[in-house]
């Protein structure tokens, strides 16, 4: 049993780092940038080549992914571009009513699924 536990635990490894690279790869598919996106338009070159800094988008994928993933492994998940918030603080400030209203839905479903069959 410990032997299956141990095989199980080592293919987390791999399927969770294909999984981070396909995230991270899909972000960077998008178009633009977040520099100049947070820059707006008609915006001085100078402050998009420091926002680039600022954000490692000038460094190369592998470099980039590295920052990303280690953000991601010590909670930093960057911040909202649209509110200029901690991305991390918005979750915990969400948090308490997304898991209200899944118990909630939970107890409806057992409340319903248990005298259904």
């Amino acid at each position: 049993m410990l032997q299956y536990f141990l095989k199980r635990l080592a293919a987390i490894i791999p399927t969770v780092f294909f999984v981070t690279v396909i995230i991270f790869g899909l972000q960077q598919l998008l178009p633009g940038d977040a520099a100049s996106v947070l820059a707006g338009e008609n915006q001085d070159p100078e402050v998009i080549a420091y926002l680039q800094k600022k954000m490692h988008l000038d460094e190369p994928l592998p470099v980039r992914y590295a920052y990303w993933i280690s953000g991601v492994f010590h909670g930093d998940l960057g911040e909202s571009m649209r509110i200029q918030q901690p991305v991390l603080d918005l979750i915990k400030e969400k948090l308490p009513v997304t898991l209200q209203l899944a118990a909630m839905a939970m107890v409806i479903a057992l409340l319903i699924g248990i005298p259904a069959g």
